[in-house]
């Protein structure tokens, strides 16, 4: 009787820490700043991980200055135009400072995913 009702014990234990790393895993949370105005999108990431997104109303003739630096982990941008079809997508890992030129009016979305990451991005846009 004692023996099972230790290894039903040990069991709920396990199980509880399974959970825990799980959920610890998945979880979202970001550590640094993160300004969102009508004009840019700027993240100075100490630790990210999980997703985050803005939006930005542009002009055609507009253009996004993007910087983006990863230290740690991974980062991925795409950004979105209007209609959803995505006008740039990237890691970091090729260009890492570069202008994105807008030929189209509205809302532009930018979509941002990391895990474990440490970096930065800033996005800004400029007007002619």
């Amino acid at each position: 009787m004692k023996r099972t009702v230790l290894l039903f014990t040990a069991s709920v234990l396990l199980l509880a820490a399974g959970i825990t790393v799980f959920a610890g895993c998945s979880r979202e949370d970001f550590t640094g700043s993160r300004v969102k105005n009508p004009d840019a999108y700027l993240l100075d990431i100490e630790r990210m991980q999980g997703t985050d997104s803005h939006t930005l109303s542009l002009r055609a003739g507009d253009t996004l200055r993007v910087e983006l630096q990863v230290e740690e982990g991974a980062l991925s941008l795409d950004i979105l135009s209007p209609d959803g079809v995505s006008i740039y997508s990237g890691n970091g890992k090729g260009a890492s400072d570069f202008t994105v030129n807008i030929t189209e009016s509205g809302a532009y979305t930018i979509a941002v995913e990391a895990q474990r990451a440490k970096g930065m991005l800033h996005i800004r846009a400029e007007r002619p």
